[in-house]
């Protein structure tokens, strides 16, 4: 069955659980963590627990899509697929060889960007309806032949396309074909020989490829959770290891950040291309995209982090180099390794492999600041998929003081069967599939977004639903919110901190987070006393200051019938879905639950995501049986 709503959300949604936690003790953790910094800028935080034999480490690179730009969107998220190709070293059986056919494919695929420049999107998409018609009337024979070939299969595109020539339709259209002396079937012809030798050098330079030996080589040595993740505001490598394996780690991560070449960069953009082009098939990423769109006109949280497709296709393996060595030196990493490890031994280790990486640049200063708005704003999404309501205020970012009334205010609204949206709106009225969800996002680089989602369940409307929030939002400013809603939702946070700081990945996700993205990781014990100072009176000022009609984004998702009449499907909705899990399931399996989503690939999240749903209707059904019939 499909799922709704990326695998994103739920890492979102997992994030968003441990970001608005305080506890009363954490001042402990400061007497934990140990840190040193090596010449060339790089800082090091070390947790030892001796629990258990093994280790968390991560490296925390503070850059994330907010330092990209229009015409390299996306050009992070890439990189993070890259750094798992391999060095001069690993990866290869012969990296001087290798050397031409990566220069190769620079040339080839600048030449070939060059080309869909000056043909122009608009004749690329008419030339590339005429070359799906003739891809689909390849023969069962024709596609035998060419298999999984590529370059075989461009190649006989281009003679066939040369057979058949442009439509009488095409040269009827003004300055399709020709302008002048330029001949732009021609060109487009040249494209696709041009990507014909690109897909052909690559086949030879595969040869001396040992594709995945990074990966694997963590693998053989007992790695799990090997991963990596690309946000707004920065990008985590990171894997549990036996604590055996420490100094291998240092090696490997060393050798990555100094010696990488970024090799199949072409057919790994292949690879992300393609999960940009799933994303736009999700109808929920495409509302979040055109919502985050929608609400900023001068940052580049308006940018999704995956990039826009136009931007990935155009960069080139010299322009992820350029990036990479502008912004990710050493002085713009921290290393945070908890476990069983010696705090001695991981500094003489990190003096040994990571004091050779090259410190860099500084990272530019971010000068990005929305505007204030001036007036509501409205999108509205059609496809075929249920509705979904997105609202978003603009607010400030931490460590402003307003921010952490405004993360009480989400809490208060939307975190756990106690809050308001889960007992009004879901509980009592019955208005959505599951109770509406408020959190701060998508990062705190850059002034971020108060955001309220919710589903409608039928057969009430997003109208419904939209009122039903705003009086919600107005009857709290009326009212104002007792201290024991707010001494609750203290308590229940300071019991998931604790949690969450009693294991290797929580605690290491927690100081390495806060070292990166705010520059020092004893900004979380001054959030958790800052966020103890919040009163009543501030949640009601910053709610009539920020909750208003002209500071609002809104975004719909409407429902549209699908072709045969019929309906969506049996789907997994993530947010749904997301809500049973934190206010359902016992709070160890909900962290049991984490950890195994960490560590999974897309398909295995997916399949998670099934299997959890499943559950959730079982359990639902069962529930609502015995509540009909209590006999």
């Amino acid at each position: 069955m499909p799922m709704r709503g990326s695998s994103r959300f739920l890492w979102v949604a997992l994030s968003v659980c441990l970001a608005l936690v305080t506890v009363a003790n954490a001042q402990t953790i400061e007497d934990k963590v140990q840190e040193f910094t090596l010449d060339n800028g790089m800082t090091f935080l070390v947790v030892e627990r001796h629990e258990a034999p093994v280790f968390f480490g991560a490296v925390a690179f503070k850059v994330g899509s907010v330092y990209e730009r229009p015409g390299i969107t996306g050009i992070s998220h890439l990189l993070e697929h890259m750094l798992f190709k391999g060095t001069e070293t690993i990866g290869t059986t012969d990296y001087k060889k290798e050397i031409p056919y990566l220069e190769r494919e620079d040339e080839l695929a600048e030449a070939a960007r060059d080309l869909r420049r000056e043909l122009e999107p608009w004749r690329l998409e008419f030339f590339q309806s005429l070359t799906d018609d003739v891809t689909s009337g390849f023969s069962e024979g024709d596609r035998e032949v060419l298999g999984a070939d590529r370059a075989l299969e461009l190649e006989l595109l281009v003679e066939r396309l040369s057979a058949v020539g442009p439509t009488d339709e095409m040269l009827d259209v003004f300055g399709l074909v020709r302008q002048g002396e330029v001949d732009y079937f021609d060109r487009y012809l040249e494209l696709l020989g041009l990507e014909m030798e690109l897909y052909d050098t690559m086949a030879e330079h595969r040869e001396l490829i040992i594709s995945n030996e990074f990966w694997e080589t963590y693998m053989n040595n007992g790695s799990r959770m090997l991963n990596a993740g690309t946000s707004y505001d920065g990008t985590f490598y990171f894997a549990y290891l036996p604590s055996n394996r420490v100094e291998l780690w240092m090696l490997m991560e060393s050798d990555r950040m100094a010696n990488s070449t970024f090799r199949e960069f072409y057919s790994e953009k292949d690879v992300v291309m393609e999960e940009r082009r799933m994303s736009e098939n999700r109808p929920e990423d495409v509302l979040d995209e055109a919502f985050m769109a929608t609400a900023y006109s001068a940052c580049m949280y308006g940018s999704p982090v995956l990039g826009w497709m136009t931007d990935i296709e155009d960069i080139t393996r010299k322009d992820l180099a350029a990036y990479y060595a502008r912004h990710y030196g050493a002085q713009n990493a921290t290393v945070v390794i908890t476990g069983d490890v010696a705090f001695d031994d991981v500094k003489k280790l990190a003096e040994k492999y990571f004091g050779k990486v090259d410190a860099g640049e500084p990272l530019p200063h971010i000068t990005d600041i929305e505007p204030a708005q001036q007036g509501e704003r409205r999108v509205v999404v059609k496809l075929d998929a249920k509705p979904v309501l997105t609202i978003g205020y603009h607010v400030p970012k931490a460590p402003h003081p307003d921010f952490y009334a405004l993360g009480m205010l989400a809490s208060i609204l939307s975190n756990g069967r106690t809050s308001r949206f889960y007992r009004s709106i879901y509980d009592e009225k019955g208005l959505t599939r599951g109770a509406p969800y408020a959190y701060i996002g998508p990062g705190n680089r850059l002034d971020p977004i108060f955001q309220i989602g919710a589903e409608p369940q039928e057969p009430h409307t997003l109208l419904d639903v939209e009122t039903a929030i705003y009086e919600e939002i107005e009857l709290m400013k009326a009212e104002g919110v007792s201290e024991r809603e707010i001494e609750r939702k203290l308590n229940s946070n300071e019991a998931e901190l604790v949690r969450a700081l009693g294991s290797n990945i929580g605690l290491a996700f927690r100081i390495g987070m806060y070292q990166a993205l705010r520059g020092d990781w004893r900004e979380l014990l001054l959030d958790v006393e800052r966020m103890k100072q919040v009163t009543s009176d501030d949640i009601v000022r910053v709610a009539n200051k920020y909750l208003t009609e002209e500071n609002r984004t809104v975004g719909w998702l409407v429902e549209t019938a699908s072709e045969d009449g019929g309906e969506s499907g049996d789907e997994v909705d993530m947010r749904v879905l997301m809500q049973w899990v934190m206010t359902t399931l016992p709070e160890e399996e909900q962290r049991d639950l984490m950890m195994q989503f960490q560590s999974m690939s897309d398909q295995e999240r997916q399949k998670l995501g099934e299997e959890l749903w499943a559950r959730m209707q079982d359990e639902q059904g069962a529930g609502e049986k015995t509540d009909a019939d209590p006999n």
